[in-house]
């Protein structure tokens, strides 16, 4: 059912699509009064809740890549409806917002800003910056499209009321409408505009506070375009190894530099009233649990965020939540062995298995775990304690969903921990520090051991470090009590020398490209989406049906039902434009099936887009 929610979802975006584009390309756009408007305004409209602007967008990532890479899994067990059953024909969607924020508002916006806004203000030359910031980051979501899609218009894209194209032609990843492979106009485009930041021009305005990622900061801006040129390299390691190895070396030579800190990553900072009605948007409390293979890993090396990020299950005190602790104490005097008995769930940190074929089984069904008992005075009873653990879902809801009704008092904790949502502003990140050093460990990794000035292992452990520290940084700011609150029962914030006692382990004394994306897993549990394209890219973590670590190493849970092996989806499904531009469509999908690994049908979402190579 959900995976049809997000196929209607998917469809009808397409559908409105270019309704939308007409409506706006259609706009007063009359030079006069154009010359009024302050193009600064214009980038923080453009950029408002950037890729994370709607409930849908939050519900959808519960739905699918925070599913299908096992951070969370629904309470009721693993299910079937996400994965490609290759005994039957339904394909399911994954839901990214990439496509339909491009055509429909920054990909949009950002180029009407550059094209048509900023020329024709009476200032036009303060403003060059500006226009390259707002350039690097419409390239960076143009390529977040076609390494999802792998087609789009592009090209000829937004030129309704510039040039009368009312049909335009998709271009392909691989190749645009010229001929000219797109990838490398992406990165020629981010290149330019680098440049053009560097050239040190006079008398620009600054954006300041119309910059919810740097402030205006233009050396941040530098730093966040030269990584991500390194990103979308990386993708490109085996379709194009030779571009691979060129632009990686091109980028690390600029003097700009990449993110170097957690203070240059670049992350959005949404506006204080973001997500203030938490009431339908909370599911991630109610509705998920932490996957077993998630908690395992973290368990296993005694993480530092495992506390940060995953709650206590209620097999014990001391997890922020009186009616859980009242009920362990109902638990320890009738089941005084439960200890022993149930020792696993007694670790008090325990994920649901992601498995659909285990959705049966007492442990993996729901996440309660019931017990009969007899009340003092002989009536049969039945206590349910909460066995498997949940995410910590204050990084994603303010208050981890301060509500009125939709939740249970047990699902969250107790309201003395809670903190007006007024002192709350969500963030969104993009790019980390700690995201850049696990992709630098893994270049120099395969270059021989050393890149960018530091050898694999160096990265490696900078990446761990900076990625701990990240988490602490932002638990404190989403006022999770562990890390934050001295007063919690599980006041347990990460500090330097919980880092060094991890960092020390024997585990993490070596590095293989297996434990470089173990790390880079737990640390993109904010950014689900990526992780879906590292796995996509590497393979790891790869699948053990029971997910238990070794050697530093992270596993997902093998996927069956009825002893099938399912499939992770691989690639979004092109939205259907409207009947305006419909044989462009279909010209663009032939194209896409002439690489047989893309499927039969645009449908056939188990296929790989052109740079997803074996």
């Amino acid at each position: 059912m959900k995976t049809i929610k997000n196929l209607f979802i998917g469809v009808f975006v397409a559908g409105t699509l270019s309704g939308c584009l007409k409506d706006f390309q259609e706009l007063n756009t009359d030079n006069e009064s154009l010359t009024t408007v302050d193009p600064r305004n214009v980038f923080t409209g453009a950029t408002e809740n950037f890729n994370n602007s709607s409930r849908n967008h939050l519900l959808s990532k519960y739905d699918g890549v925070m599913q299908i890479m096992q951070y969370i899994v629904s309470s009721t067990g693993g299910e079937e409806g996400f994965y490609f059953n290759p005994s039957d024909n339904r394909r399911p969607a994954i839901y990214t917002p990439y496509y339909g924020d491009y055509f429909g508002s920054i990909g949009l916006n950002l180029r009407y800003l550059v094209n048509k806004v900023i020329p024709s203000s009476a200032e036009k030359e303060r403003y060059q910056n500006l226009a390259a910031i707002a350039n690097i980051l419409e390239t960076y979501e143009a390529w977040l499209v076609f390494d999802v899609n792998g087609a789009a218009p592009y090209t000829e894209a937004f030129k309704r009321s510039s040039d009368n194209i009312t049909k335009p032609r998709y271009d392909l990843y691989q190749k645009d409408i010229n001929g000219e492979p797109l990838y490398k106009v992406f990165d020629r485009k981010i290149k330019e505009n680098v440049a053009l930041l560097q050239s040190n021009l006079e008398n620009q305005y600054e954006l300041g506070n119309n910059d919810y990622f740097y402030k205006g900061n233009i050396e941040k801006w530098v730093k966040f375009a030269n990584t991500v040129r390194i990103k979308m390299a990386q993708r490109l390691e085996k379709a194009d190894n030779a571009f691979y190895l060129q632009v990686i070396d091109d980028a690390l030579s600029n003097s700009g530099g990449i993110i170097s800190s957690n203070e240059e990553s670049c992350v959005y900072h949404h506006h204080n009233e973001y997500n203030d009605n938490t009431d339908d948007m909370q599911n991630l409390t109610a509705e998920y649990c932490a996957s077993r293979a998630f908690v395992n890993f973290l368990k296993t090396y005694d993480d530092p965020r495992l506390p940060l990020l995953v709650r206590r299950n209620g097999f014990g005190s001391g997890n922020n939540n009186t009616i859980n602790d009242d009920l362990a104490k109902l638990l320890e005097k009738h089941y005084p062995d439960y200890r022993t008995k149930y020792a696993k769930f007694s670790e008090r940190y325990f994920g649901i298995s992601a498995n659909p074929d285990s959705s049966s089984t007492a442990w993996s069904r729901g996440e309660y775990f019931e017990f009969k008992y007899k009340k003092d005075d002989g009536v049969d009873a039945i206590m349910n304690i909460r066995h498997n653990s949940q995410i910590e879902s204050r990084f994603y809801v303010k208050n981890g969903g301060s509500v009125r009704h939709s939740v249970t008092t047990r699902h969250k904790e107790d309201a003395k921990y809670d903190v007006p949502n007024t002192n709350i502003s969500l963030f969104t990140p993009l790019i980390t520090y700690s995201e850049t050093c696990f992709m630098m460990a893994e270049i120099a990794h395969k270059s021989g051991g050393t890149k960018g000035g530091k050898s694999d292992l160096v990265w490696f452990q900078d990446g761990i470090r900076a990625s701990m520290k990240q988490y602490q940084e932002w638990a404190t700011k989403m006022a999770v009590p562990s890390a934050m609150n001295a007063t919690s029962d599980n006041y347990n914030p990460i500090t330097d020398s919980k880092i060094e006692a991890y960092i020390s382990k024997p585990e993490f004394q070596t590095v293989s490209l297996e434990k470089i994306i173990s790390q880079q897993w737990v640390n993109l549990f904010m950014r689900p989406e990526e992780m879906w394209a590292t796995w996509k890219r590497t393979g790891f973590p790869a699948f053990k049906n029971d997910p238990i670590p070794a050697d530093g190493v992270a596993y997902l849970e093998t996927i069956t039902k009825g002893g099938t092996n399912l499939t992770i989806p691989r690639r979004g499904v092109l939205p259907i434009p409207n009947t305006e531009n419909i044989e462009n469509f279909k010209t663009a999908v032939e194209e896409l099936k002439k690489d047989p690994e893309y499927g039969v049908l645009e449908s056939d979402s188990e296929g790989r887009i052109w740079w997803d190579k074996k």
